[in-house]
């Protein structure tokens, strides 16, 4: 897939993703306030938080495909972590708040709720929410896009969600049916209870990578995989020594290699050096637009960056 068609796509995806979230919002509320759901009016906030995050995920696809400017000229790429951050952190502080609403409804005496009108409202959102994760998640085996996967994240949750709601409140119905009503008022807030504890592991889930890349943590399996490349041309070329830095921003990676070369080194050109990056490069791999790779050679050992030891236990 070519670059432009693949940052297309991905707008597209998540300005979709962004229209099609705002019914679900406004639904969401609309059906919490009059059903009288604590755990469908969390529904709907939650679902207006990912909103925000997904305008905000469309305004960083924008970015991230201009690549450079005068004042970011490294790339837009920190922007997407940022991102991923604001909306795991926006999830986790809502469920928390969730969590004590629902602990403190169900110590309080339940909650009454109109069932009916919430298990039609969850049966058609769960069908719904769980068809478009589903056909997004497929779209987004070819694209690859760390952007859309997480976006898709929040589709799953809504799910979720909407199935358990709808689970429990055919519960409440039966109950209600079998003339246990005054059990009745205790679903609402156990669902929104374990509902807050079945998605704070989701929203952490989004936060500690991107927050990794923002600490610029480096991916150990990207660092294994360049460090068995260069063992490889270091045998083949006979270097002195190298060493290499690696750090992950979203789906781009930035490389940076210093290569330490004998004095009598036989290729001393810069045409020659050249065929040697490029054949690095090509060993490499990935998409050109999603790395960002500097090679560089010197004959004195000063001008190699520091060299490290990477603690592997620290790495996911």
């Amino acid at each position: 897939m070519l670059i432009q068609d693949k940052h297309a796509v991905e707008q597209r995806l998540l300005i979709q993703s962004a229209i099609l979230m705002s019914f679900v919002a406004i639904g969401g509320t609309m059906m919490g306030v009059f059903s009288g759901s604590s755990a469908i009016l969390l529904d709907g906030v939650v679902s207006f938080i990912a909103v925000i995050i997904k305008v905000m995920m469309i305004i960083t696809s924008r970015l991230v495909s201009n690549e450079t400017s005068k004042r970011f000229q490294f790339g837009y790429w920190q922007f997407e972590p940022l991102v991923l951050i604001a909306e795991g952190s926006f999830t986790l502080l809502i469920v928390s708040y969730a969590f004590l609403s629902g602990l403190t409804d169900l110590l309080g005496g339940g909650r009454a709720v109109h069932v009916g009108p919430a298990i039609i409202y969850a049966t058609i959102f769960t069908i719904a929410d769980t068809c478009y994760y589903f056909y997004v998640h497929q779209i987004n085996k070819k694209l690859q896009s760390n952007l859309v996967k997480f976006d898709n994240i929040s589709w799953s949750i809504d799910a979720m969600l909407e199935a358990g709601i709808l689970i429990s409140f055919l519960v409440a119905f039966g109950l209600e049916h079998f003339g246990y009503a005054e059990w009745a008022v205790y679903v609402d807030p156990i669902v929104l209870i374990v509902l807050s504890l079945q998605m704070m592991p989701s929203a952490l889930k989004i936060i500690i990578p991107s927050v990794k890349q923002i600490m610029g943590v480096a991916p150990l399996k990207l660092h294994n995989r360049i460090q068995f490349i260069m063992d490889s041309f270091m045998e083949k070329y006979k270097f002195k020594d190298y060493v290499t830095s690696v750090q992950a921003y979203g789906n781009v990676k930035m490389i940076e290699i210093d290569i330490l070369i004998p004095k009598n080194f036989p290729k001393q050109t810069i045409v020659e050096l050249d065929e040697i990056r490029n054949e690095i490069d090509l060993a490499i791999g990935g998409d050109p637009a999603e790395k960002w790779v500097t090679i560089t050679f010197t004959a004195t050992k000063k001008w190699m960056a520091k060299d490290y030891l990477l603690d592997e236990e620290d790495e996911d």
